[in-house]
């Protein structure tokens, strides 16, 4: 149980972090990205100048046919173009996909970029209009080095620095977390060896408590009700002895699984249960048509049985009924008690669950039920209506 709230704090803890690790990291990771910009495509936007320059001074030469020239003697690669068409374009990078990400520059298919207007107009001293109409939407954009593996590297360096850091801060947490968590582990394994201690010294007077019972039983003893009252809470006290041991100390118990006739073990839990159903004047139904072996852990299907039928009576009216279905693959324990509500059905096999403060228990028992089903292979299910009882029906698969 310590464990598992650690971790839940970790979990809280680590993904609060993360989210603000990662908005750190990727701001940094921007500020890299954009200085790489800037470094690489410093020259760029000089570049661009020359280019214009040379333009404008061979202003009487076609526009793709200086540009041609320009790219030729200087191994610039550039492109010329405006919304319509490109006048020119010798780029290794599509002109058209190509988006500005700071003061005209960017990357573009691993390569940085300067794109700006190619204003020709500027370059003229008579600012002629017609080559200014002509000009106007114009853009020019110069290719510049591959910068691939300068962003792996960038990624590189951030995604290991967020790891490290991550991986840091998960360490002290961890740590912080143990250390203030160790209080209660060491109050919870205390209560655990209490718990532990304290069956073990119940279990002594309570054998002795039932052999005395069985003694004076065969003795054939006049059996008055206080005799019988004893009995009763004798077999109650061992019922809720053997809860307890099931559930916190299952490990001293034997997990092996054997063939077994389930008709019979329910005709000796049912006996054992005869003075209870005696107590509260029940009406108990049995239909064990069915004799199929069953292939568990005898001993826990034992308690299963005990569990469910121990609630049906608990929770039945006085002279109510208790109707017991054995069919070849499945087993129904239904009784005529106060039901349950269906807001609280979907809760009735969690731990502790209690939903009658009228009638005992530690809420453990159909916990257990759930428990042993699951270890058992067995699929469990509840239908119940309030004020009229509840079916717990068991199903489980034929041995082939």
């Amino acid at each position: 149980m310590a464990k598992k709230v650690v971790w839940q704090i970790l979990l809280i803890y680590l993904t609060t972090t993360g989210v603000f690790l990662t908005i750190f990291f990727s701001i940094w990771y921007e500020k890299l990205y954009e200085d790489l910009i800037l470094i690489k495509g410093e020259n760029l936007r000089e570049i661009r100048r020359t280019i214009v320059v040379n333009i404008a001074n061979n202003r009487f030469v076609p526009l793709e046919e200086n540009a041609e020239n320009i790219a030729k003697s200087a191994k610039i690669q550039f492109a010329i173009f405006d919304k319509e068409k490109a006048f020119f374009d010798n780029l290794d990078i599509n002109y058209t996909k190509a988006k500005v990400r700071l003061k005209g520059r960017g990357i573009s298919e691993g390569r940085v970029f300067f794109m700006a207007p190619m204003s020709l107009s500027e370059y003229y001293l008579g600012h002629s209009k017609e080559r200014t109409e002509s000009d106007e939407g114009l853009k020019i954009l110069i290719q510049g080095e591959d910068v691939g593996k300068d962003l792996l590297l960038i990624k590189f360096e951030v995604l290991s620095f967020a790891l490290f850091a991550f991986g840091i801060l998960g360490l002290i947490a961890y740590i912080l977390v143990k250390i203030s968590l160790k209080p209660m582990e060491e109050k919870i394994e205390t209560l655990n060896r209490f718990i532990k201690d304290s069956t073990h010294e119940i279990n002594t007077p309570l054998s002795v408590i039932l052999m005395s019972i069985e003694q004076l039983e065969k003795q054939n003893l006049e059996q008055s009700s206080k005799f019988l009252r004893i009995k009763l809470a004798a077999k109650t006290l061992h019922q809720i002895y053997s809860d307890l041991v099931f559930y916190n100390f299952s490990h001293t118990l034997s997990n092996e699984k054997e063939s077994f006739n389930l008709s019979i073990l329910i005709k000796e839990r049912v006996e054992y249960f005869r003075l209870f159903f005696e107590q509260k004047r029940l009406c108990l139904r049995l239909d064990l048509k069915a004799h199929s072996l069953f292939y568990a852990n005898k001993n826990q299907i034992s308690k299963l049985i005990d569990n469910l039928l121990s609630n049906a009576i608990k929770y039945n009216k006085k002279g109510g009924e208790i109707a017991i279905i054995l069919s070849e693959n499945s087993l129904v324990i239904k009784d005529s008690g106060c039901g349950i509500s269906k807001e609280n059905l979907a809760h009735i096999f969690e731990r502790y669950a209690r939903f009658n403060e009228n009638q005992g228990g530690f809420g453990i028992g159909l916990s257990l039920v759930k428990k042993i089903c699951e270890e058992n292979g067995i699929l469990i299910s509840c239908e119940s209506k309030e004020g009229e009882g509840s079916a717990f029906r068991l199903e489980w698969e034929l041995l082939t």
